[in-house]
């Protein structure tokens, strides 16, 4: 049996003692005067007896004189007094039997002289564990085993689990105690290992009998045959793990009858088969064994057929079968699209082989990924025509072959797109009619380019002082006002406008009027309705006869179309747009200019010209904003499209030197899109590579935002292109270099086969560089509208780390608007929440593919919504116009202007924010509710945490501070703050705070401790409010140390107030457990606390809720021990991390009101802990860990 070594005790009092492996230290109190109290025994051992199990103690007798002595054993986990003895004074050992295996004591032994007893001696001891019983190990494939057991009786700390092979050791790993099996991976394919499986409780370990186990063998993963009349290829395939021990064979089965074997080697890659019989099906199959165990491949079948059945594929070689079944028909091969308006055609090749007929099917394709079937068809043909189709409507084919033995082929899937209509001009056509009276306007009317010409998208009014056309000159679209009256070209563009007849659910009108000559175009060279020459003759009565109709086709307008660029356009653009051909009578209008150019302005409508801005800012309340939209969207949206123009030119003037410098053209994606040279942002330049300070990218101050996400810097976005390939390097050193700390990203990386945007994260946990930088996929998470991904960045050269995250919304298309509003409203909201909780002011990065109309849209409902809350009126008009003064096109088409208003109708529809609906939940349906809230990716709570924030801000808003209180002093929820003395000259930030949490006549009270604290304001705290149970958090930002806070064995604590004595070290549920003694200095009472410390963690990352929850149910028990039913106080403790304490503050609660009410109230916990100390306020990600803690702990029944 071991023994304990007994060591001299120095002059202090000290209770327990730690064991190793069966031995343990003795600390002994040093004897007293003597003739005051007996002396205690001296050379306190202990040790275990194995045969029969028993602990046993020894100790020496003491100097003097003696009654006896008094043996008091405890149990450690929780702590309990097990046994008192009392014995006679000569005895000098004792023997404890049938104690619980696996557990740690404490011995005491005092000395007993008449009623008076000596201080005692004490030791701790452990017994061992039992081993764990029916040890048994599988194979789980050639690299893994899997080993099991069932827990035998008493207690244990973990299992340790040992893999031997040949006699040498080859892993050694721990296992939780609650663990009754493992697997074992990495290890070597048909490989005999043993196995041990060891119970360990402190420092003692029992061990079962070894168990053995074999790995599979490895097999070919895959078999891959081609076949040529009666000889077959065999193409094995492996992975490319160690090869490890066994014997395989390759063998041919007909009607299940084996009929040949062949011995492979291991990781053989070539088998020929000759000779075999036409007309046949073999299988195949490899069968592979080691020691007791085999495994076979799946038989892939041979269907051994004369030449003429199987001919050789193009070129010569043989026709690949599939792997796994070689019977099936080889799939439809170069597979080609051609497409028109109505139709596709399809072309392929059919494979060689014994095939019937192919299988075509095509789905429309809708906004969102849905698809609806419009075709099917077989044909035994390689072509088919796909009549009866939607123009300019992407659709997905599907060919699939059908073998004459039945079995279908692998099948070939491809996008393609029908072509927009194509657009005639009509032979007889209306001429369009000036309207002198409005100052030379030109009447549209949506049907003079009849029906068949297709949707039009803009419409283009060309001027021409030549008499002799018929029709204008196809380039005449390239010519501006400029070239016309500065260079001397006769016809020109004069204006491009949006097709105010477009089809929708509203009245269509049925004319539109537009100006002519009404705009002051200065030098610009762009698209300008500039006022036409004077001193020309033109005959009126002729002048139907030259107003007719030219139609080109031309692409869709994206901005401003400088004349260097507009041919390549019209080339290569599809039919969006015709043109008119208008000759003015410039005597009649020279003569109505000279009676004043007043006059003539205010001959036409204000609303129709675009640099007629009447004032910048109109405002709506939101009272009136319902019947603003509903007047603005009457008549086709007319007023929308009115507006639109006026915004068309806003900042169209300012200078885009830089972006139009040769060395830069190739960094823009689009030349139209380039970025202001006053608003630019300016990376930092390379050494010796001018110009290397572009990026195609602006800054956009939007300086309501600021307020809203908790940050005062003035460039609050950055509104940029997708990266090209060339400037990836560029886009993340504009990340860096200005501290992005969120990327919002609004288009996907291509669409309809052009590609809109560069991939320019990591795809998986490999990371990517581009220049000194270092970027590492950390997360993802992908909902059903949008994506979030984290990554850190790290420069090579500054030597530091960021992180960055990324939110992707991926179903806006390129030039379009979302399907319905409340998706984006919501990913806004999700942005700005990410903003309010991210450190660091640098500003949010938003692209999409050009960086101005999905962007644009983005910023802009981002500035309005702020806007709507805090002014309860939102300004459209003058946000546009803001955006487009710091970057160009911002809002590029009508739809967004359109759906932009939308939005704030939709935000301003949905009403007030009302608490009621944050109602407590039962317990019985807390599992609907929680998805309820996590559907359409976390809506519901996102919507609820909203209306956290508001009752907070309400909160507030309404509350007055009482006289001298101090306003960084925060109030607790029940308005009863701890009082205790603070240092009058420390800054309120190192002061610490504490608050009281009333558990109610069953509840736990709740003390809460923060700031930088000392021992002194602790223990007090823990005495004055009678706390028996003690709770230590830490972040891992700050680690206390210990003897601040703790007493050691031979070190207590003392205050004025209190001493503090260590005790024991004990566990608790599982958690380690430290007791100690606190002894009030003046009525000398004594109390006994149990500590627990709480794991650290990271800031901004959770503890797992298999972590956190256990934890709590171990508190929980410490506070429930005692005769009262109402539990024992607690007090946690905090120096840092606030979020966290609240966070553990918040689950203790809820678990309370789980268990007394069987009702759950996650807002209001949290809205009284945030009234009670604004830091305590969770993130909106910590809110919903509540919901998902909360969910875990009622599904396991931890309440």
């Amino acid at each position: 049996m071991d023994t304990l070594e007994n060591k001299d005790s120095e002059a202090w009092e000290r209770l327990g003692m730690e064991l190793g492996a069966g031995r343990s230290r003795v600390n002994q109190t040093p004897p007293l005067e003597p003739g005051c109290v007996p002396v205690p025994p001296a050379n306190l051992n202990l040790g275990f007896a194995a045969q029969p199990p028993a602990l046993r103690a020894s100790w020496s007798p003491p100097p003097g004189g003696r009654d006896g002595f008094r043996l008091r054993l405890y149990s450690l986990g929780p702590l309990a007094l097990k046994s008192e003895e009392t014995l006679a004074p000569e005895a000098q050992n004792f023997s404890w039997a049938q104690l619980s295996p696996g557990s740690k004591f404490l011995v005491q032994v005092a000395t007993l002289h008449g009623p008076e007893e000596s201080s005692s001696a004490n030791a701790t001891a452990w017994t061992p564990p039992l081993a764990p019983l029916l040890v048994n190990v599988t194979s789980e494939g050639p690299t893994k085993l899997q080993a099991s057991w069932v827990h035998a009786s008493g207690n244990w700390d973990s299992y340790q689990v040992t893999v031997c092979q040949g006699g040498t050791r080859v892993a050694t790993g721990f296992v939780g105690a609650e663990v009754n099996s493992t697997s074992l991976s990495s290890l070597t394919p048909g490989t005999k290992y043993e196995v041990e499986i060891a119970s360990r409780a402190g420092p003692l370990r029992t061990a079962a009998a070894n168990v053995s186990g074999w790995t599979s063998p490895l097999m070919p993963s895959e078999l891959l045959v081609s076949m040529q009349a009666g000889s077959a290829v065999v193409n094995l395939a492996w992975v490319s793990s160690p090869l490890g021990q066994g014997t395989c064979h390759a063998q041919l089965s007909e009607a299940g009858h084996l009929s040949w074997k062949e011995p492979l080697e291991l990781g053989q890659a070539h088998l020929m088969l000759r000779g075999l019989t036409p007309g046949r099906n073999l299988s195949l199959s490899v069968l592979c064994q080691a020691g007791p165990l085999q495994a076979s491949t799946h038989p892939v079948v041979l269907p051994v057929a004369p030449p003429r059945c199987h001919p050789l594929g193009r070129h010569g070689h043989p026709h690949n079968a599939e792997p796994l079944v070689p019977t099936e028909p080889g799939p439809v091969e170069d597979v080609r699209c051609q497409t028109e308006a109505a139709h596709l055609v399809l072309n392929w090749t059919v494979p060689a082989g014994d095939v019937d007929a192919c299988l075509v099917v095509a789905e429309q394709l809708a906004a969102g990924g849905s698809a609806h079937l419009v075709f099917q068809a077989n044909t035994s043909e390689d072509a088919l025509l796909l009549p009866c189709l939607e123009p300019a409507t992407s659709y997905r084919l599907s060919l699939t072959m059908l073998g004459r033995n039945g079995l279908w082929s692998r099948t070939v899937t491809l996008v393609c797109a029908t072509s927009a209509e194509v657009w005639h001009p009509p032979e007889l056509a209306v001429a369009p009619k000036l309207e002198p009276e409005s100052g030379m306007g030109v009447k549209i009317t949506p049907g003079m380019f009849g029906k068949d010409d297709g949707q039009i998208q803009w419409y283009g009014v060309i001027a021409t002082t030549n008499m002799s056309l018929a029709r204008p000159p196809q380039e005449a679209i390239n010519h501006t006002w400029y070239d016309h009256y500065y260079r001397g070209y006769d016809s020109y563009l004069a204006i491009l406008l949006p097709n105010p007849f477009y089809p929708g659910p509203w009245a269509v009108p049925s004319s539109w009027t537009v100006p002519m000559g009404t705009e002051d175009c200065g030098q610009t060279q762009e698209i300008c309705n500039g006022p036409l020459k004077p001193s020309f003759q033109y005959r009126v009565r002729k002048m139907e006869e030259w107003l007719e109709m030219a139609c080109f086709r031309t692409p869709e307008p994206r901005a401003s179309i400088s004349p260097m660029k507009v041919p390549l356009l019209v080339m290569v653009g599809t039919v969006v747009g015709c043109a008119l051909t208008t000759c003015a009578v410039l005597g009649l209008l020279c003569r109505r200019r000279a009676k004043g150019q007043r006059a003539e302005k205010d001959g036409f409508s204000h609303e129709l010209m675009p640099y007629s801005l009447r004032q910048t800012h109109r405002p709506i309340p939101i009272h009136s904003f319902r019947q603003s939209f509903e007047a603005k969207s009457a008549h086709a949206h007319e007023a929308f499209f009115q507006e639109f123009e006026e915004l068309k030119e806003v900042g169209r003037e300012q200078p885009r030197l830089e972006a139009e410098h040769p060395a830069n053209t190739t960094k823009n994606r689009y030349p139209h899109v380039l970025p202001y040279d006053h608003s630019r942002v300016r990376l930092t330049p390379l050494e010796g590579e001018p110009h290397s300070d572009y990026i195609n990218a602006n800054f956009i101050p939007v300086r309501t935002i600021c307020r809203a996400i908790g940050y005062t810097h003035p460039q609050e976005f950055i509104a940029t292109q997708g990266p090209l390939k060339k400037t990836l390097e560029d886009f993340w050193r504009l990340v860096w270099e200005q501290h992005v700390h969120i990327i919002v990203m609004l288009t996907v990386g291509m669409e309809n086969g052009r590609v809109l945007c560069e991939h320019y994260w990591p795809a998986n946990s490999s990371p990517v560089t581009h220049g000194h930088i270092t970027i590492h996929l950390l997360a993802e998470e992908s909902e059903h509208e949008w994506t979030k991904r984290e990554f850190q960045l790290q420069h090579e050269i500054q030597q530091k780390q960021r992180r960055v995250k990324q939110m992707q919304f991926t179903t806006w298309p390129d030039h379009s608007i979302p399907e319905a509003p409340g998706s984006l409203l919501t990913f806004v909201e999700l942005v700005r929440e990410q903003a309010r909780v991210t450190q660091g002011t640098g500003p949010i990065l938003v692209h999409c593919s050009a960086g101005v109309g999905r962007t644009g849209t983005f910023v802009a409902l981002s500035r309005l919504l702020q806007q709507l809350e805090e002014e309860q009126m939102v300004d459209v008009f003058n946000a546009v116009y803001a955006l487009r003064l710091h970057r160009p096109l911002m809002i590029q088409t009508p739809s967004q202007y359109i759906f932009l208003h939308s939005c704030i109708m939709d935000r301003i529809l949905e009403g007030p924010s009302d608490t009621s609906e944050c109602r407590p939940i039962s317990v019985r349906n807390f599992a609907q509710a929680f998805a309820r809230r996590a559907a359409n990716g976390n809506a519901g709570f996102l919507k609820e945490y909203q209306l956290l924030l508001q009752a907070i801000k309400d909160e507030a808003s309404s509350s007055t501070s009482p006289p001298g209180y101090q306003q960084d002093s925060t109030v607790s929820y029940d308005r009863s703050q701890v009082q205790f003395s603070l240092v009058e000259e420390s800054p309120s930030d190192d002061m610490p705070e504490a608050w009281l949490f009333p558990g109610g006549p069953s509840g736990c009270d709740h003390v809460v401790l923060t700031g930088p604290a000392g021992p002194e304001e602790l223990w007090d705290l823990v005495w004055e409010h009678g706390a028996l149970v003690l709770v230590s958090l830490c972040s891992s930002e700050t680690q206390e140390k210990p003897q601040e806070f703790w007493p050691l064995e031979n070190q207590p604590i003392i205050t004025e107030m209190v001493t503090v004595h260590w005790v024991a070290e004990s566990n608790t549920a599982g958690w380690p457990c430290t007791l100690f003694r606190v002894t009030h200095g003046e009525s000398r009472k004594e109390r006994q606390v149990q500590q627990l410390q709480l794991p650290c963690w990271e800031p901004g990352h959770e503890l797992p809720a298999t972590t956190l929850l256990p934890f709590l149910a171990a508190v929980g028990q410490c506070c429930s021990r005692g005769k009262s039913k109402k539990p024992s106080t607690l007090l946690s403790h905090s120096s840092k991390g606030m979020t966290q304490l609240g966070i553990f503050l918040a689950m203790e609660q809820l678990l309370q009101q789980a268990e007394a009410e069987s009702t759950v109230d996650v807002f209001n916990v949290a809205l009284q802990q945030s009234q009670a100390c604004g830091l305590m306020t969770p993130t909106l990600e910590q809110y919903i860990y509540l919901y998902n803690c909360l969910n875990s702990a009622l599904m396991n029944g931890m309440t």
